[in-house]
């Protein structure tokens, strides 16, 4: 019997999302929960998988579409059987195909890849060019005509290293609108992000991204719905910083490194399993728990924010979840993350350390119930049986919703978290 695929809703408050390209072509065969096409969201470009065995037998949503989430792009099945295209399919009414006219070709948006350059076409069929979107930013900004540059991505794509090492000859000058997208390539929040962008006149108004769009919707909602209530306490990481040095000599031939967000994962892990409360979501006027513990980490990119999680972490080792978190950056970078691991976060941790922050507050992130905020970890004056010495210390913040939990269980999920950290040890067991 035939399957519907669906675009499915792979964010809080998603409502559509773009084909942005076809893994497989009509007629192939697919196999459960194989990748079959890359869809785009309002923040990243993510592989859609099938949850049927069978043949593709009808694309019913082409590249560069846009569909609602719930509509059919596709139809899997058994080979030759016929497609009833009377059920849920896309329409004219439902849809937008980005490529609608020759003046706008379709943008086929793909993470940046960081590849050896290679001299590819960059504009291999119907007249599209296939560009990141920091690219086409880029190309904008400097004037240059996109469809003047080859690309050494994959497919021909024209990446931000193709537009900085282009050289406009004078054939090459003139100039074509390029439409401002999300650039999808991510840095985690450990590394050095770009400055602000200053706008070329001063004054003017700038349209919003999708992605900032996305993230205005979500954080209006979470403050309008959620109340917010915050605890913070300074932790002596004096040492938790110990340790993790003596770990990182031991290890350092297999590889291993582990940072001060491991062992605030790490801890916060652990927590969760004491207070579940902060695990939980705010559902129909109760309490939902989950069965999991996924730790949804914040990771920075120039156009905002986005918070993958790792999955199902609650019985994992430090060293095992160091790795996860690792991978996690790795597949955010180079989109290659799984639906799931953009939404199935249940708490949250943002680290703004290494920005030298010393402490702030963060905005719960729907429908989790919880975030822990943890600034940079700083030498201070701490009193130690009664004598003064210089410690390494860490503000951690809480914010949680108070439908779920109360300023009480906050400031004890907050003193266990500070607890484990003071005493790391408990961390390696």
């Amino acid at each position: 019997m035939a399957t519907e695929l669906k675009m499915p809703q792979m964010g809080y408050d998603m409502e559509e999302g773009t084909v942005v390209r076809w893994l497989k072509d009509e007629g192939a065969a697919v196999n459960k929960n194989e990748p079959v096409a890359e869809i785009e969201t309002d923040k990243a470009v993510v592989e859609f998988e099938s949850d049927s065995e069978g043949v593709l037998l009808k694309i019913v949503a082409p590249e560069g579409t846009i569909v609602p989430v719930g509509q059919t792009i596709a139809v899997v099945g058994n080979a030759g059987e016929e497609v009833d295209t009377s059920s849920n399919i896309l329409d004219e009414q439902t849809t937008t195909t980005i490529n609608s006219s020759p003046e706008e070709p379709a943008i086929d948006q793909e993470p940046e890849q960081f590849h050896e350059p290679a001299e590819v076409n960059s504009a291999p069929s119907g007249g599209r060019i296939l560009a990141t979107p920091i690219a086409r930013r880029i190309a904008e900004e400097l004037g240059i005509n996109i469809s003047n540059i080859s690309g050494s991505g994959p497919g021909g794509r024209i990446t931000k290293k193709d537009v900085e090492e282009f050289e406009p000859n004078l054939s090459s000058q003139s100039t074509v609108p390029i439409p401002s997208e999300p650039q999808i390539s991510k840095e985690t929040v450990t590394s050095k992000v770009e400055p602000l962008a200053i706008p070329s006149t001063l004054g003017e108004k700038q349209p919003l991204s999708r992605m900032r769009q996305q993230i205005a919707r979500v954080t209006v909602k979470s403050k309008t719905e959620k109340p917010h209530f915050y605890v913070s306490a300074e932790i002596n990481m004096t040492n938790a910083m110990s340790l993790r040095k003596q770990i990182n000599d031991q290890l350092k031939d297999d590889g291993i490194r582990l940072t001060v967000n491991d062992l605030i994962v790490k801890a916060c892990i652990q927590t969760l399993q004491k207070y579940p409360k902060f695990n939980a979501y705010y559902e129909n006027d109760g309490i939902q728990f989950n069965n999991e513990i996924n730790i949804a980490v914040a990771i920075a990119d120039e156009e905002g924010l986005i918070v993958p999680a790792i999955l199902d972490c609650g019985e994992k080792s430090l060293r095992q979840v160091s790795q996860m978190i690792k991978d996690l950056a790795e597949r955010s970078s180079n989109g290659t993350l799984s639906p799931q691991e953009y939404t199935g976060g249940t708490f949250a941790i943002s680290n703004l350390g290494m920005f030298d922050v010393s402490s702030f507050v963060a905005i719960i992130h729907p429908p989790q119930s919880a975030v822990l905020a943890v600034g940079t970890v700083s030498e201070k004056p701490i009193v130690v049986d009664g004598e003064i010495t210089v410690g390494q210390v860490m503000t951690a913040t809480i914010s949680a919703d108070h439908r779920i939990v109360d300023g009480a269980e906050g400031a004890q999920f907050l003193i266990e978290v500070k607890r484990l950290l003071q005493s790391p040890t408990s961390l390696m067991v």
